[in-house]
């Protein structure tokens, strides 16, 4: 298994989980059937997953060109790369996202005093990112140039 298909996986889990546990608050509460509170978010979380993992596997291809042009000095620099490369996709498309989201739901109003909840997604989400591209990261292409030979190219 490639970690295009593991990144997908675990995207497809994670937005599962999180979708069953946002909604998992009204199900302990017993106000609705456990199964329609439980499937559909964890459908709609998965699929959300999957676009976010998307998204990811993008910028962990853009990781994986940038190693042929400028190879990392170790294994845990190339690590580090994967995961920027993959959070900072995340982020620009999740912060475009939910950008166009509040903006279409006219919740734009600078004079509350609250919190905005959807800074806690914009934080949560590339952060996940983040930690499971560290975690998935392929290993570096060795065959990448070299300083003795980028003069020959």
């Amino acid at each position: 298994m490639d970690w295009v298909e593991k990144e997908l996986r675990v995207a497809a889990v994670v937005g599962a989980c999180t979708g069953v546990g946002v909604m998992l608050p009204w199900v302990l509460e017993g106000s609705m059937s456990w199964l329609a509170l439980l499937v559909f978010p964890a459908f709609c979380g998965a699929v959300v997953g999957l676009l976010v993992g998307v998204v990811a596997v993008g910028g962990g291809r853009y990781a994986l060109w940038s190693d042929r042009v400028w190879p990392a000095r170790s294994h845990r620099t190339w690590e580090y790369r994967f995961a920027a490369c993959t959070a900072a996709a995340v982020t620009l498309v999740t912060a475009l996202a939910l950008c166009w989201l509040v903006v279409a739901a006219g919740e734009i109003s600078t004079g509350t005093d609250g919190f905005p909840t959807w800074w806690i997604a914009l934080a949560a989400i590339p952060a996940s990112s983040y930690l499971f591209a560290y975690l998935l990261a392929p290993a570096a292409d060795r065959t990448a140039r070299t300083v003795d030979r980028l003069g020959e190219v």
